[in-house]
């Protein structure tokens, strides 16, 4: 009964009613058939996804994935279509291999038939601004329809940290000047200047995603020699 009411709660857009079922305390969530914990979980994902609580939404949405019957791919794909844009978003925050931030891999989205985030995973793996932003336009019905356009978009900061990233490892120094960065921004089809990029990295160094300072005289950005795009954890 209350995987219903979720169903019908989330067709009708009345979310705030989904906090108020509550399963009998008689009964475990684990003692429910698996099917049923299932949508359990896949309902109760997408409700922290759409109150940005991305931990539990990953949690949630990766149980409902993995116990989802590998033959039920129309299924998958739905949870998919969530758990994809809160890996993203984890990923920003904790940009590692691990479980909770890894990215999905070009197979998987194949697999499961979600073109709509080929090329967004793509270009925020490699920073490539202009592909991103295709991508966010080319998908936005999607995405709106998702209820996730504007977290995504959100995410731009961070590919500009992985274009940097990238441009740091190249250079293999740890004072670089802006105007490198922003030679970076335009190689890969984006706009920007000297005031631009400094202000994004001071937006990165800010949020810990960028260990060091901005040497604003010099126009230098000045990193930590070890490690500087290493987020702790």
């Amino acid at each position: 009964v209350a995987n219903q009411c979720n169903k019908v709660f989330f067709a009708l857009n009345t979310l705030k009613h989904v906090k108020s079922l509550v399963l009998p305390a008689q009964i475990t969530l684990h003692e429910y058939p698996a099917a049923d914990r299932v949508t359990w979980y896949y309902f109760q994902g997408r409700m922290a996804l759409m109150e940005a609580r991305m931990d539990q939404a990953e949690g949630d949405l990766s149980f409902a994935f993995t116990n989802c019957p590998p033959a039920q791919t129309h299924n998958r794909r739905l949870i998919l279509s969530y758990l994809v844009p809160v890996r993203m978003i984890l990923h920003q925050a904790k940009p590692s291999p691990t479980r909770r931030a890894a990215l999905p891999t070009e197979g998987l989205l194949n697999k499961y038939k979600l073109p709509e985030y080929l090329k967004l995973v793509s270009s925020f793996r490699s920073g490539n601004i202009k592909e991103f932003d295709e991508a966010l336009e080319e998908n936005q019905d999607f995405y709106i329809q998702k209820a996730v356009y504007m977290l995504l978009f959100k995410l731009k900061l961070c590919v500009y940290r992985n274009l940097f990233k990238k441009a740091y490892q190249v250079l293999n120094k740890s004072q670089i000047k802006l105007e490198t960065f922003v030679c970076a921004v335009k190689a890969c089809g984006g706009e920007a200047d000297p005031e631009q990029v400094e202000c994004m990295l001071a937006n990165l160094i800010h949020q810990g995603l960028v260990k060091g300072y901005i040497a604003h005289k010099q126009q230098t950005v000045v990193l930590k020699k070890d490690d500087p795009f290493r987020v702790e954890g």
